[in-house]
């Protein structure tokens, strides 16, 4: 679960972890096996953050690295629940395709939720994806 210490008031930000939280409890749900697997530091979720992030201040209208990195240190601190993010996978020798994967899926997350569909799930199927290109 999402940390709640946000106090910013700012709906993008609520709206953002909301989304990344309910995308974390449908893999924890669903395959609980495979988030555990596929994703145990959550690096890949950072990844799928990252695109979710940028969707959002795109929506919003926040275009300059200030803005951006306001919203996504919030999304993270929640994340991690302020501890920090530690990988045992180095991101320099991360496929640059699973990183896209991921960072494409939580843009296509956001725009789900803007065009009101009640599905989610992009996360989860991003692990699927994941570990079909490891094995």
């Amino acid at each position: 679960m999402l940390a709640q210490q946000d106090g910013t008031g700012d709906p993008a930000v609520a709206g953002l972890k909301e989304l990344i939280d309910s995308e974390v409890r449908r893999a924890r749900t669903s395959e609980p096996e495979l988030l555990e697997q596929a994703d145990p530091s959550r690096v890949w979720l950072l990844w799928f953050a990252i695109g979710a992030t940028d969707a959002v201040c795109e929506l919003t209208g926040r275009r300059t690295d200030i803005q951006r990195d306001y919203v996504f240190r919030q999304v993270v601190a929640a994340i991690f629940d302020g501890k920090g993010v530690r990988s045992v996978a180095d991101q320099v020798d991360s496929d640059r395709r699973l990183i896209e994967l991921f960072e494409s899926a939580g843009a296509e997350a956001v725009a789900a939720c803007m065009r009101d569909e009640p599905r989610l799930g992009y996360y989860v199927e991003a692990l699927r994806v994941s570990r079909r290109r490891d094995g």
